[in-house]
C-alpha cells in the first residue's frame, strides 16, 4: 500500500483506496457520501476499533463512505493497522494536531465530513448522529461530551470541571457561539461550509479556531449529546496548560478582529 505524505513523498506497497460500503468504489467526490476523518499518532491499540466502528455504522446507514487516517508522526504500528482495518491512510509531516485534521479535511472525499479521535473516546457507532443533520440543512455538528454519558475517568477532573467550561465560556462570551462543549474532537461539517473556512492553526486550538469560523460565516450549528469513554490505547496528547493557553490566545487575538457584519 502506498502512502502519500505531506511533502509528496511516497512510500509502502500499494495505495489505500477508499473504503466504500453500499456501493462500488468510485473515484468522483459526488460518489461518496460520508468521510470519517481520524488525526492519528501512536494509537495502534485504539485504531482498528475505531475504524471498525465507523465502518460498521456506514453499513448500516447503507452509505458510500471511507475511512481518512491522517497518520502524524506514529512511530508505532499505527499506519500497518489503519490499512489492515480497510482505511486510506495519509502522512501528514507538519506535527500537530491542527495540521492532521485540515490535511484530513482537504484530502476527504465525502459530501460530509466528521472529524474524531483515533483514541477511542469516541463513538464512532453514533456516525448517524453526526451526519442526519447535515443532510437536513445544519452545516456543522457538534459532540456535547458534559452529560451523563461522561465515563467517570475519561476526563481529568481539572478539564471537566474547570478548564472546559472555562474555555467555553470564553468562546461563547467573544464569539456569541452558543455552545456546551467548545473543544469536543468529535465534529461533522458538510464540504459546502467548511469551504468558506480560513483555518490555519497547527496545534490543539484548531477546535477553537473551527467554531470562530463557523460564526464568522453564520453556519448553522448544532450540538449531540455523546458518550466520552475512557482511552483505550496511546498517551495523551493534550498538554492542560500549554495547549489551555494556546486556544485563549487565540480567542483573544480573533476577537480583536471585527465579524463581517461590522466591516
Amino acid at each position: 500500500m502506498l502512502i502519500e505524505s505531506s511533502n509528496g513523498a511516497i512510500s509502502g506497497r500499494a495505495r489505500a483506496t477508499a473504503v466504500t460500503v453500499g456501493h462500488s468504489t468510485d473515484s468522483r467526490i459526488s460518489d461518496v457520501e460520508v468521510s470519517v476523518i481520524m488525526p492519528c499518532l501512536n494509537e495502534e491499540a485504539s485504531l482498528k476499533g475505531c475504524i471498525d466502528e465507523a465502518l460498521g455504522a456506514m453499513s448500516a446507514m447503507r452509505v458510500t463512505g471511507e475511512v481518512v487516517v491522517v497518520d502524524n508522526g506514529s512511530t508505532d504500528a499505527s499506519i500497518e493497522v489503519a490499512m489492515e482495518a480497510g482505511a486510506h491512510v495519509v502522512v501528514e509531516d507538519n506535527r500537530g494536531y491542527g495540521s492532521a485534521c485540515r490535511r484530513g479535511l482537504n484530502e476527504a472525499r465525502g459530501r460530509y465530513l466528521v472529524l474524531g479521535d483515533a483514541d477511542g473516546t469516541y463513538d464512532f457507532s453514533m456516525l448517524g448522529h453526526f451526519v442526519h443533520p447535515l443532510r437536513n440543512g445544519v452545516d456543522v455538528v457538534l459532540g456535547n461530551r458534559l452529560t451523563q454519558n461522561l465515563e467517570k475517568e475519561a476526563m481529568p477532573w481539572l478539564h471537566r470541571k474547570i478548564g472546559n467550561p472555562f474555555l467555553t465560556n470564553v468562546m461563547n462570551l467573544l464569539f456569541e457561539t452558543g455552545v456546551s462543549d467548545a473543544h469536543c474532537g468529535l465534529r461533522s461539517i458538510s464540504r459546502e461550509a467548511y469551504s468558506t473556512m480560513n483555518v490555519g492553526a497547527a496545534g490543539m486550538e484548531f477546535a477553537s479556531e473551527f467554531l470562530i469560523e463557523a460564526t464568522r460565516n453564520s453556519l448553522r450549528i448544532t450540538e449531540v449529546p455523546i458518550p466520552y469513554r475512557g482511552r483505550s490505547g496511546g498517551e495523551p496528547k493534550l498538554r492542560t496548560f500549554r495547549d489551555g493557553w494556546r486556544h485563549l490566545s487565540l480567542m483573544v487575538t480573533e476577537s480583536r478582529r471585527p465579524m463581517p457584519d461590522e466591516t
